[in-house]
């Protein structure tokens, strides 16, 4: 039984303006941009937002798929066709990362599945409080009840494009699907089942410090949550371990937050 939450969605890298909560405290998570051919029909013209309305394209005024300075795209028509990487998916219940290159995946194969009760894997990120606030403080805004995870890492060539088309929801089946190569070929899946929801007001994780990594994890939430592993200093999308039942984990959530 573990809890392990993972950073997602998208950031001053990729994304503008900063995401931030609204006045009643809720919070819309948009995707990253897609980087990489994909089959994926959903875009920022057409990516609902639960609590502001309209779509992610009528908040964003500019992307970076790749994350570099040299390729925002600022044109709003661009901007709205451009389809998101849609990872994680609460409606398909299915997350998916690597487990090298800065990926997540070593941490979710170690920590889930090693014995016959539950796991639950959490999505933080990044936002700002209100719009004169210059932090971007980590907010946990969503989780997904863990049903199995696959490593497919330990595949080569078409046996593993054959195990990732296992998953056609999951937005690096979408890759493939396009591409007809992955685009990293040590991908670890996750497929999530009910209990799983969008937190309509999310719980804070971090504070601001003069130094870095500039966030650490909050002395109250770590209590509270029982944050056993992981880093206590939160710079970027640092995975974090929690020693807590699953159902105690939703039971708290939901107490703070009405989910979606």
């Amino acid at each position: 039984m573990t809890v392990v939450l993972v950073g997602v969605g998208a950031d001053s890298e990729h994304l503008r303006p900063k995401l931030q909560l609204s006045d009643e405290g809720t919070f819309d998570y948009i995707p990253i941009p897609e980087s990489y051919p994909t089959s994926e029909t959903l875009t920022y013209g057409t990516f609902d937002l639960n609590h502001q309305g309209g779509t992610a394209a009528d908040l964003v005024t500019a992307i970076s798929p790749k994350g570099q300075d040299s390729d925002w795209i600022e044109e709003s028509a661009e901007i709205a066709s451009h389809p998101v990487h849609h990872d994680p998916n609460f409606e398909a219940k299915t997350f998916g990362d690597r487990r090298g290159g800065g990926g997540k995946g070593s941490t979710l194969t170690t920590n889930f599945g090693s014995s016959d009760e539950t796991d639950i894997l959490g999505f933080y990120t990044g936002v700002k409080e209100n719009k004169t606030d210059s932090n971007v403080n980590r907010f946990l805004f969503g989780y997904m009840t863990v049903e199995s995870v696959h490593d497919l890492s330990k595949l080569t060539g078409e046996e593993y494009y054959e195990a990732l088309r296992e998953f056609p929801e999951n937005a690096h089946a979408k890759r493939l699907e396009a591409a007809e190569t992955p685009k990293h070929e040590d991908l670890v899946i996750v497929e999530g089942r009910s209990p799983s929801a969008k937190l309509e007001k999310p719980v804070k994780i971090s504070e601001r410090i003069d130094r870095a990594p500039w966030y650490r994890v909050t002395e109250e939430f770590a209590n509270e949550y029982n944050v056993a592993g992981g880093q206590k200093g939160i710079g970027r999308k640092f995975p974090l371990v929690l020693n807590l039942d699953a159902e105690v984990f939703v039971e708290k959530v939901e107490s703070v937050s009405e989910t979606k």
